[in-house]
């Protein structure tokens, strides 16, 4: 692992009123995040947080792929951000995410090690540490709301747009607006029921009791790990500051954002391991596979869930989605299926 900062000198005095205090945001990114092979969601994660309210945030970009990310160091440049730098731009060719088109063994644990490493290289006066993936984004009022949390918060759960939405619930409609339903995905800060990227740890607290996100699944079988660290911390007494009924994260990818950028969002492929959630596809692959499929597949048109008072939806009275679904329920939420044919972008 190579490591090297492109921006300010991290080297903070320890004496830190809590009004000097930081977000310490570590990004684990990956060349298609990027410009030229990538969807730039990179340049998007960082404008939702040079857009915040608060300003009190610092960027670590972690590489967490062993192909190279040769765009890194031009972004960091253009974005002329001393708040934003490097920790790692590249790992060893020995982290080979698969093995014989399978993930590799304790693949995700390395990746976790890796991110532990990063948390511990934040600057110190961090209060908070969020880790997260280059290709979420935040509402401009993420940070003022991690502040806004009480003095003796240990953990701020803020909720999130998911993929994850209502899971057990109709394909489709699990993401439907109706009367008494969230705006999006609850934190509950446990398994299936949380999200890395939308809780706030107390720094201090996290490296005094030694917790490493790379440990708590000894066996690295499914990589939620931010599940079970949720789970041992909520069990250990950390005192939990929920944030309910504002969606503040958006963990890519959302039906609401694909909604909005006009693509259709595929749940027929849900339950399946590659694609578990959903996806966002284009309006040609899906007109391209009814047609082969007529009777495979149905495309519903629903309103979704939102909170308007976030990233910018106010002037949404409402948001549809198109989403297709399988025609037959009895593959709705199998585990496993086969002869689907599978969506591409």
């Amino acid at each position: 692992m190579t490591a090297g900062c492109y921006a300010a000198d991290a080297d903070y005095n320890s004496d830190i009123s809590p009004d000097e205090t930081i977000v310490c945001f570590v990004i684990r990114t990956y060349w298609a995040h990027g410009d030229t092979w990538g969807d730039k969601s990179l340049r998007k994660i960082i404008g939702s947080l040079q857009g915040q309210t608060v300003g009190r945030w610092e960027a670590m970009l972690v590489v967490m792929d062993n192909r190279p990310f040769p765009e890194l160091r031009r972004i960091v440049r253009d974005l002329n951000d001393s708040r934003v730098w490097v920790h790692a731009e590249w790992i060893n060719y020995k982290y080979n995410p698969k093995d014989g088109g399978q993930w590799a063994k304790n693949y995700h644990n390395k990746l976790y090690n890796l991110t532990d490493i990063a948390i511990r290289a934040c600057p110190e006066r961090a209060r908070w540490v969020v880790v997260t993936n280059g290709d979420n984004t935040y509402d401009r009022k993420f940070v003022e709301t991690v502040f806004s949390a009480p003095a003796d918060a240990d953990v701020v759960a803020i909720d999130f747009y998911s993929r994850y939405q209502r899971p057990t619930a109709s394909p489709c409609e699990r993401f439907e607006d109706g009367e008494g339903l969230p705006p999006c995905k609850e934190n509950g800060m446990r398994f299936c029921q949380t999200d890395l990227a939308a809780n706030a740890y107390h720094l201090q607290r996290l490296i005094t009791e030694d917790r490493r996100f790379g440990v708590v699944d000894p066996t690295g079988s499914h990589g939620a790990n931010d599940g079970v660290m949720a789970q041992i911390l909520k069990s250990a007494g950390w005192k939990i500051h929920y944030v309910h009924g504002k969606c503040l994260v958006n963990h890519a990818p959302s039906p609401q954002q694909c909604a909005l950028l006009g693509g259709i969002w595929d749940d027929s492929v849900m339950s399946l391991p590659q694609s578990f959630g959903g996806s966002c596809v284009s309006v040609k692959s899906v007109a391209d596979r009814m047609r082969a499929h007529p009777d495979l597949y149905e495309l519903l048109e629903l309103n979704v869930t939102f909170d308007p008072n976030s990233f910018n939806y106010a002037s949404h009275k409402f948001i549809e989605l198109r989403c297709l679904r399988l025609a037959n329920r009895s593959g709705w939420h199998q585990g496993r299926a086969s002869g689907i044919p599978a969506a591409s972008g």
